[in-house]
C-alpha cells in the first residue's frame, strides 16, 4: 500500500511540475520519500524541484548514500560545493539548546548545533526535534471537525464492542468464548479502526492513535463489564479477552496511519 501511495505522489508530483507548480511538486515529493526513503530517483527529483541549498544537499546526500556512484547526484554535489570551495573553519560548537554542552552535531535541515540528546535520527539523518515536528505538522492534515467525528465514530463503536464483549461474556465464559474471542477481537477492531478513519475524512492528526483507543477502551469498559461480571470471572475475562485484542488492533491500525 505504502509503496502505491508514493508511486501516486511521485505521479501527482511530475503533473505539477509540468503545469509550473514547483512548490506543490516539492510538497507531494517529500510526502512520496517520507513514505519511501530508499526510493533514490524520488530523491532525485526533488533535489532539483527544491531552492533551499540545504534541502537540495540533503536529497543529493540520501541519493549518495543508497547509491554511491550515482554520476547525476555527484555532478549535482559538484555543484553545490563549487570547484573552489574554501576549507571550512572548524569551531566549537555549543547545543542550541544547551548552550554548556559542546557537539559536533548540526541539524541537517536547519544546521543549527544540537547535542546527542536533542538530535533525532531520521531516515535522511540528524535533526532537531523542531524540524521533527514541523516536518510531522505537515502530514496533520486534519480539521477539528474531523477529528470531532473521529472520536464520536469512536465512542460508538467503543460501546459496540463493549455490548458485544459483554456478550460472549454473559453466554460463553470460558474455553469456547475464549476461541471465539480471540478471531473475533482482531477482526471487530479493525472494522472500528477503518470506520474512525473514515470518520475522520482520511485525514491524519497528531495522537489520533491514543485518544482513539482511550475513548474505546473507556466506553467498552463501562458497556462489557456489567453485562459480563454476572458470569463471574470467566465471563469478565472472556469480555476483557475480546476487548482487549480488539483495542489492540485498534491502536495498531490508527498509530498506523496517524
Amino acid at each position: 500500500m505504502d509503496d502505491l501511495t508514493a508511486y501516486n505522489l511521485l505521479k501527482d508530483a511530475r503533473a505539477a511540475a509540468v503545469a509550473g507548480d514547483r512548490e506543490e511538486a516539492a510538497r507531494l515529493c517529500r510526502r512520496a520519500v517520507e513514505q519511501q526513503p530508499n526510493d533514490k530517483d524520488a530523491w532525485l527529483f526533488l533535489a532539483s524541484l527544491v531552492d533551499d541549498p540545504a534541502e537540495k544537499r540533503q536529497a543529493v546526500d540520501r541519493v549518495l548514500t543508497l547509491d554511491p556512484f550515482n554520476q547525476e547526484a555527484k555532478a549535482a554535489l559538484a555543484r553545490l560545493d563549487g570547484v573552489n570551495q574554501e576549507q571550512q573553519v572548524h569551531e566549537t560548537l555549543h547545543c542550541a539548546n544547551h548552550p554548556d554542552r559542546e557537539t559536533m552535531l548540526r541539524c541537517n535541515r536547519c544546521n543549527k548545533p544540537i547535542c546527542t540528546e536533542c538530535a533525532v535520527q531520521t531516515p535522511v539523518g540528524y535533526r532537531c526535534r523542531e524540524c521533527v515536528r514541523g516536518q510531522q505538522d505537515k502530514f496533520y492534515t486534519a480539521k477539528a471537525s474531523n477529528q470531532l467525528l473521529a472520536y464520536v465514530a469512536a465512542a460508538v463503536g467503543g460501546l459496540v464492542l463493549g455490548v458485544i464483549g459483554g456478550l460472549l461474556g454473559l453466554f460463553l465464559p470460558g474455553f469456547i468464548g475464549w476461541i471465539v474471542a480471540l478471531f473475533a477481537g482482531p477482526a471487530a477492531g479493525g472494522a472500528l479502526a477503518e470506520v474512525v478513519w473514515q470518520a475522520a475524512g482520511r485525514k491524519r492528526s497528531r495522537n489520533l492513535d491514543i485518544i482513539v483507543t482511550a475513548i474505546v477502551l473507556v466506553a467498552a469498559a463501562l458497556v462489557g463489564l456489567p453485562i459480563s461480571a454476572s458470569r463471574g470471572l470467566y465471563g469478565l475475562i472472556t469480555a476483557g479477552l475480546f476487548v482487549a485484542l480488539a483495542i489492540s488492533t485498534i491502536y495498531a491500525r490508527t498509530r498506523f496511519r496517524s
